[in-house]
This record gives structure tokens, C-alpha cells and sequence, in this order.
């Protein structure tokens, strides 16, 4: 039985928020529509950066973004939210979840592409979908609420074969 473990990822927001992201990421940023994101190298670690709106940016980086990011001396904030837990699971999911869950237009889940993300519902559970490579894989990473990880948990094992177990761990 594989074990699946809840990670934290970043947010990074506020008036510098974008020439923040242009400095520790490069210009390729500026390319980025909402839900889209890039993938990239910091300080020698993967890095997953999604842009969620015009300065505001998720990122999935293992190292101590908010120490890279003091030192550009820049109005935003940088912080792991207590509250929200992100869940990896095999791009092969993708279909399965997808038809249990809903997404509001413009947005849509099925046949996510790579490096897009889409808010959505499953089970009354919101959950943000972002398809993107995670160490070369394409995978999916589901971020929600700590509260609700149990519940949506349970929802989802029987279209996950129950071949996949839940633990959490926070770097």
C-alpha cells in the first residue's frame, strides 16, 4: 500500500508580489494566465509556481521560501496558511476525480493539461486540482482544507482503489 503525505505549499502575495516572482523565478511569470504555472529551480530545489491572480502566487518549494524571498526587501507577505494541506496524487487519477467533482466556467477539468490548475467541488469540498510535474512525473495536487482531508479522503478511495493510505507530515 502506497502512502500519500500532506505537504504545505506556499503563498506569496501583495503590491510586489509579481516583481517578487520576476526575481526568484525569471520573466517567464509575466507569461503566466491565472491557473498556470511553471516549473523551475530555486536555491538548487524543485520549484512548482502557480499564478493565482495578477501578484498572488502558490508555490511547492521544499526549502524556506520566506527566507529566500527577505533579502528583496519587497511589500508581500510569503507564509505556509496553517489552515490548507496539499494531497499528490498520479496523474492517472485525473478522470476519476474529475467525474466526481465540479468546476464553474470558464474552468473545466476535463483533460486538465499540465501546468493548469481549476477550482473545484468534490463532495462540498473545495478543492484547488493542479496538474503539473512533480520530480519529471505529471501528477495531480490537490490542495483543501486541513479540517477537510478525512472526509475528502474517504470520498475518494473507492475511485482510488483504496491502494493508496493517508498520513500527514509538515516539513
Amino acid at each position: 500500500m502506497k502512502t500519500v503525505q500532506t505537504t504545505r505549499p506556499w503563498d506569496m502575495a501583495g503590491a510586489d508580489g509579481l516583481v517578487a516572482a520576476r526575481a526568484l523565478f525569471g520573466e517567464a511569470v509575466d507569461h503566466l494566465a491565472p491557473f498556470q504555472s511553471l516549473e523551475t529551480v530555486l536555491e538548487g530545489e524543485d520549484c512548482s509556481v502557480l499564478r493565482l491572480g495578477d501578484r498572488n502566487f502558490r508555490i511547492t518549494y521544499p526549502g524556506p521560501l520566506d527566507q529566500a524571498i527577505a533579502p528583496l526587501n519587497r511589500q508581500l507577505w510569503v507564509t505556509q496558511l496553517a489552515w490548507m494541506a496539499a494531497i499528490t496524487l498520479p496523474s492517472a487519477s485525473l478522470p476519476a476525480l474529475a467525474a466526481q467533482a465540479t468546476a464553474r466556467a470558464p474552468h473545466r477539468l476535463c483533460s486538465l493539461p499540465l501546468h493548469r490548475a481549476v477550482p473545484a467541488q468534490v463532495a462540498q469540498t473545495s478543492v484547488l486540482m493542479w496538474h503539473h510535474p512533480i520530480a519529471g512525473q505529471p501528477m495531480l495536487e490537490l490542495h483543501l482544507a486541513n479540517s477537510q482531508i478525512k472526509n475528502f479522503w474517504d470520498v475518494i478511495q473507492p475511485f482510488n482503489g483504496s491502494s493508496v493510505s493517508l498520513t500527514t507530515a509538515h516539513p
